[in-house]
């Protein structure tokens, strides 16, 4: 594809192609190329060069991956990759070099055939005498090479000496401080005989701040002004420690006036409205290092619920459509719109005075990804969306817009008011009507809205004739949804019924799945299960169930009793041992064993769960060589506890038991339908089968149709009726959603899935946070050394072999971010630890805050050598600790050494070990010390301490070293998040496929 100036101002926004057109003629971007839609190119900045990548799939998709902070923060198509783009179309820009700090330098500025390597002579009583006195200064020639900052100067003397090295210099005031400005990076300045450091980047000024009711106070931090100088000029305000012969330059020009910074620069305070303060924060937090941060999480701020508000006009062809987020009045966000809006959050809270909201960009990615969900596409740069054609249209209008009315206000123009009157949707009425020992009889037929009968007969002509709509006698227009379409189809392909005198007839196995057709249409919410069983249950759990659980436990036996299978989906944390426990104790006079089938670390957990809320039943945990002692007398017991590894092992003597109950704990286990494991429980024979998961579908929908395999065999079809019908249309970047609508419909009335922000209201908050950090010299060399070798490598081989290499780079980077010590290298050992790991060396000084703090915290990595690594430093520090891993054999001994009152201040734990049945309300902090690819499995142990018991807020923290892998993997982790939980009906819940090929590709890259 070809890219030109108005293309780059369309996509970017004029803010962004303002900034980008300035980087770029400030000549520092040195590379920049194009193939096909991938751009690539580098700037200069003094330092070592940023790498700016720009991917083009198509006018609306664009993704940059810039480094600097900010950008990557907004998520938006930067100044740097704007800058990088010119030089694809202008050629590599320092060609056209200009000042950077403007002053005399000439657009035109041509670059030295011969970089001038100068040595730049200070005065000693430096900076003496500036901002307004004058600045006088020796040039001498210096040996050696250029360096980065000799550019710069050279373009500088070739303006005003002619390129020549003027031995003395005289400057005064304004021109003094851009030759200032101009030494930025330059690698020899002096001041008698001391290398002066002059940096225009990355500084932020350290600034006192404190709350005057409605205002705020500001000022320099006392410790600036008693190492050095600091004076404002011209937008910038200069720092010059004298120890350390560090001169600074930050532009502050953003926030306050004039008159406000010469008042700071003089070591004295200035006052500005909270208001003031609060919209112009994202300017000051680019330079400022506050004194105080718990000031400002003082300051009322809370995330906006917006009310959006969509606009239509337009006809059956196409639609127009405009998208606002209102959050108070005058505050309105057009959604789809190219380049930023004039609003600067926070504003003003309209229901709470002295209150403030901050933009809720969740909200408006949600509002905007439905109507790309219905197929609207933004159309132009003022925020314009349009839907066209007939079929996609009607959908929206009939099924998509009467769910919108009751979340959005949709105002209606022009002729469409008209036209969606005359619309008269038809949809499906199924009616349930009989059963019998085995069967179950239905019909199904066709109304109107308002309930008038359609006949049967003239849908089904119009959707033979491949149309869903059809215009009446009286000029009606009658209109079927895609949807509801297909769900007369795929009803009567699900069912597999028999047809006899104009009825259906069914097993009655799928009645549920009817009943909850027949619900959908006729807008019937789910009544509850009868809790009258409850009054059976034992007084020690009846006082100890909230809501929820006796709601669970009420439709999990009503689903065993009627339906033989259940899915108790709730997420972790909500008490699914307990509401099963329940279940089985009410069950449990029938003369046959119920048998739990768990993985080995939580055998002893649901022992002694049982023993604690069902002390009358007699349990056995089915593990060791000793357990073949008890297959003969199976039968003396209410509960057998196995091992998924066992259950396999044992199969033909649990065959010739008779089971109550079969339960599956953490199911997904069995998501691989061909493992030995799934196998083995499909085979097993009982009144009422049970699967208990948390994460239901962790890698695909097919984790499904495992599930549902051993829970109801055959009702999803078969393995590849259900790859064409449901898989292949969930797949990709644009799955179908009506096949996701169809399945969900399908999976429901056998499972419940619960989340904590549904039902637990109790529950403290949950704070989750990003810790980057700079991997230390040595490990960027060892990083860098890995991707080299492995690439070429990768390039060398094909097919699986490719794959294998892939992976094992893969590995050694992830470990190379962590620590070098991974590595297994003997010329490392004699470092200090911050040369080895950047990262543990931040671990140890946030687990002293912890420990100063009083927080308790867990600490994973899926690196058990990592483990053993911290819990050395550990040792050395002084800072008390637990530790699990897969080879730990008193696992329950250490939860309960931690769980104690005065317990270790930390708990070291593997991922593997550590995901499944702890429950660690000890502690309020979480540090994941590395990421791992499925977010799942790093919400699963999250969730040993943000659970039922937690008393105090959580704090989550994820470990991230910048520039490397791992700052990939999140990424990858929000472009996997999301179709499977909308699947089960959580959108929140977050999935992670396996990596492909383009996956791994991606990261290396």
């Amino acid at each position: 594809m070809k890219i030109d100036e108005n293309w780059i101002r369309k996509v970017a926004g004029w803010k962004a192609m303002k900034a980008g057109k300035e980087i770029y003629a400030r000549g520092v971007v040195t590379k920049a190329q194009q193939n096909e839609g991938l751009i690539n190119g580098e700037i200069t900045g003094g330092g070592k060069p940023t790498r700016i990548t720009v991917r083009v799939h198509s006018d609306t998709d664009i993704d940059t991956v810039c480094p600097k902070l900010a950008c990557r923060r907004t998520g938006e198509i930067c100044a740097h990759a704007v800058a990088v783009m010119l030089g694809v179309i202008h050629g590599a820009s320092q060609e056209k070099a200009r000042s950077p700090v403007g002053g005399n330098f000439s657009e035109q500025a041509r670059v030295p055939s011969n970089i001038i390597t100068a040595k730049v002579l200070l005065p000693p009583h430096f900076p003496k005498g500036l901002p307004e006195g004058g600045l006088s200064l020796r040039l001498i020639e210096r040996e050696g090479e250029a360096l980065a900052g000799d550019l710069k100067l050279a373009q500088w003397l070739e303006v005003f000496t002619g390129g020549k090295i003027a031995p003395m210099l005289g400057l005064k005031g304004k021109q003094a401080l851009e030759f200032l400005k101009v030494l930025d990076g330059h690698p020899a300045v002096f001041a008698e005989e001391q290398k002066v450091n002059i940096g225009m980047s990355g500084v932020r000024v350290p600034m006192h701040i404190a709350l005057d009711d409605d205002r705020v106070e500001l000022s320099i931090c006392k410790s600036v002004l008693e190492h050095g100088n600091l004076w404002y000029a011209e937008g910038d305000l200069w720092l010059w420690d004298t120890n350390q012969k560090v001169l600074v330059a930050i532009d502050v020009s953003s926030v306050l006036n004039e008159r406000q910074w010469l008042r700071i620069a003089s070591g004295s305070s200035v006052f500005v409205p909270m208001k003031s303060l609060l919209t112009e924060m994202a300017a000051w937090q680019k330079f400022a290092l506050w004194d105080d941060d718990t000031v400002l999480e003082q300051i009322p701020v809370k995330e906006g619920q917006p009310k959006f508000v969509l606009e239509l006009e337009g006809s059956i062809e196409k639609l127009r459509a405009k998208l606002q987020a209102s959050y108070a009045r005058g505050v309105n966000i057009t959604l789809g719109l190219f380049g930023a809006e004039e609003v600067h959050f926070p504003v003003e809270d309209p229901a709470s005075e002295g209150h403030w909201i901050e933009r809720n960009r969740d909200a408006e990615d949600n509002a905007a990804g439905i109507l790309m969900r219905y197929g609207f596409q933004i159309t132009g740069a003022k925020g314009e969306w349009e839907l066209t054609g007939d079929d996609a249209v009607i959908d929206f209008l009939t099924d998509a817009m009467p769910e919108l009315e009751n979340l959005w206000e949709i105002k209606t123009g022009g002729k469409l008011s008209s036209i969606k009157g005359n619309l008269v949707r038809v949809r499906p009425n199924m009616e349930v009507q009989g059963s019998g020992e085995d069967w179950l009889a239905f019909d199904y037929g066709f109304q109107t809205d308002s309930g008038k009968d359609i006949p049967r007969e003239a849908i089904q002509k119009m959707l033979a004739s491949g149309r869903r709509s059809a215009t009446t006698k009286n000029g009606k227009q009658v209109v079927m949804s895609k949807f509801d379409a297909e769900m007369v189809e795929t009803v009567l392909r699900d069912t597999d019924p028999r047809q006899e005198s104009g009825k259906f007839y069914v097993a009655k196995s799928q009645g549920a799945y009817l009943k909850r057709i027949r619900d959908y249409y006729q807008g019937v919410t789910h009544e509850a299960a009868d809790q009258k069983i409850l009054e059976k249950l034992p007084p020690g759990i009846s006082k100890a169930l909230r809501g929820y659980q006796e709601e669970g436990i009420a439709w999990l036996y009503e689903r065993c009793e009627n339906e033989n299978a259940a899915l108790l989906a709730d997420d972790m944390g909500l008490g699914k041992t307990l509401q099963t426990l329940s279940v089985l104790s009410l069950r449990q006079h029938r003369g046959k064993p119920s048998l739990v089938v768990c993985p080995t670390s939580l055998l002893g957990n649901w022992a002694d769960e049982a023993a604690k809320w069902t002390p009358d039943l007699k349990v056995k945990i089915m593990h060791g060589p000793q357990r073949k002692e008890h297959f003969s007398k199976l039968d003396e017991y209410d509960l057998l506890i196995t091992s998924y590894a066992l259950v396999a092992r044992d199969l033909e003597q649990y065959q010739r038991c008779e089971l109550n109950l079969l339960v599956l704990d953490e199911a997904s286990i069995i998501r691989n339908p061909d493992t030995q494991s799934a196998k083995a429980v499909r085979k097993l024979t009982a009144d009422a089968r049970v699967a208990l998961s948390g994460t239901p579908v962790e890698n695909a929908v097919l984790d499904l149709w495992s599930l549902y395999a051993f829970l109801l065999p055959g009702y999803l079809g078969s393995r590849e009726d259900f790859k064409s019908r449901y898989e292949q249309a969930l797949a990709g970047t644009q799955p179908d959603p009506n096949a996701l609508r169809r399945l969900r419909l399908r999976i429901e009335p056998f499972m419940i899935r619960r989340t904590k922000a549904e039902v637990a209201k109790d529950l403290p908050q949950k704070l989750e946070q990003i810790l980057w950090c700079d991997p230390s010299k040595l490990q960027k060399e060892a990083y860098q050394e890995i991707l080299r070798q492995g690439v070429t490598k990768v390039d060398e081989l094909e097919g699986g072999r490719a794959r294998m290499q892939m992976l094992t780079v893969l590995l050694r980077l992830r470990q190379a971010s962590c620590d070098l010590r991974l590595l297994g290298s003997d010329q490392i050992k004699e470092q200090e630890l911050a040369m080895l790991s950047s990262k543990l060396e931040m671990l140890v000084d946030l687990l002293k805050e912890a420990k100063r703090g009083g927080h308790r915290v867990l600490v994973f990595s899926q690196f058990t050598k990592m483990l053993g690594i911290i819990r050395e430093t550990l040792e050395k520090e002084e800072i008390s600790f637990s530790y699990l891993d897969g080879s730990t054999r008193d696992r329950a001994g250490e939860v309960r050494k931690f769980q104690e009152p005065n317990g270790p201040d930390t708990f070291l734990i593997s991922l593997k070990a550590g995901g499944y049945g702890l429950n660690l309300t000890a502690a309020d902090t979480v540090v994941h010390f590395d990421p791992w690819w499925n977010p799942a499995v790093e919400a699963q142990a999250t969730d040993r301490a943000y659970r039922i018991g937690q008393t105090k807020p959580v704090s989550v923290y994820k470990l991230i070293a910048r520039g490397t892998v791992e700052e990939k993997i999140l990424k990858l982790q929000d472009k996997k998040r999301g179709l499977i939980g909308a699947a089960i009906g959580d959108e929140s819940q977050p999935m992670m496929s396996g990596l492909s090929e383009a996956d791994m590709r991606d990261l290396l890259g």
